[in-house]
């Protein structure tokens, strides 16, 4: 995270001296504007977020800034909210007019700003995972895609749960569809297949009617890309229908918001996950 505003931060500042008249004045700081869900159902994934921004500006500025000039945040809750998300992105170009942008959490938080901030031209990094195939010369993506996370995890589930057949599990929205259609090309590639695949809207808690249609079509293991707070509750009800030690299970989601810190021993060991680590 440091590298990275380190690195855009000093392209905004040199921008903003090529532009300016050679007048003798203390230069401005660089201005980071930021859109994350700091409240509402997705807080567990932007609250994290919003502290390691801060601490990286924290250390940036206490190391002499970027090129001489300190990094302000000008930043936003966006209270999982996709209509807040489009009112503060236009604030910050229009108003804040800020120098370059971090944020949005889900993929649909990131392509509900993201044609606006292209259109105004700021610079804008999106950072968690995500489900791969946006090309945009404005966006920096670092997050890992599904060649690099879906590719290894569903072999590996495969060949660690000595089956074939998995079941699919996704949050429906843009994300949670593409990931379904990776998952199922991974599982054909690797001589299996899916024996089911469910979405649920971002709100959904209650998962008893879909617990016992993966009951019965038997699959060798489920695969999760569930999100955000409500989701957390299949892992549970999973847990106390006594399918846990039944059925192994596999995610590309599953940590990403501290989930594992959330749920008990009972209801989270054992789920296998593949992330990128970060130093």
């Amino acid at each position: 995270m440091i590298q990275v505003i380190k690195t855009f931060a000093m392209a905004a500042a040199v921008t903003a001296a090529t532009l300016s008249a050679p007048v003798a004045m203390a230069a401005p700081d660089i201005k980071l504007g930021s859109l994350l869900d700091t409240s509402g159902n997705f807080d567990a994934y932007g609250k994290p977020m919003n502290m390691g921004l801060d601490l990286a500006i924290e250390e940036i500025n206490a190391s002499g800034g970027v090129l001489g000039r300190q990094v302000r945040k000008v930043g936003y809750d966006t209270q999982s909210d996709m209509a807040q998300y489009t009112r503060f992105a236009q604030q910050l170009t229009r108003q804040d007019k800020v120098d370059l942008v971090i944020g949005g959490i889900l993929s649909a938080s990131r392509e509900a700003i993201r044609p606006l901030l292209h259109r105004a031209r700021t610079t804008y990094f999106y950072t968690p995972l995500y489900e791969g195939g946006v090309c945009d010369r404005n966006a920096v993506l670092t997050g890992i895609t599904p060649a690099q996370q879906a590719e290894v995890l569903v072999p590996y589930a495969m060949k660690a749960f000595k089956g074939k057949k998995a079941y699919i599990l996704a949050a429906d929205y843009n994300y949670g569809q593409y990931m379904a259609r990776w998952f199922g090309k991974y599982l054909k590639d690797n001589g299996g297949s899916a024996v089911g695949v469910d979405f649920f809207p971002l709100d959904v808690a209650d998962f008893n009617s879909t617990i016992k249609k993966i009951q019965q079509a038997k699959p060798d293991f489920v695969i999760s890309a569930l999100v955000g707070g409500a989701h957390l509750s299949f892992y549970r009800q999973w847990a106390a229908a006594g399918m846990k030690g039944k059925i192994p299970m596999a995610s590309t989601t599953l940590g990403v918001g501290n989930e594992h810190q959330v749920l008990t021993a009972a209801e989270g060991d054992g789920i296998l996950v593949a992330y990128n680590y970060s130093p």
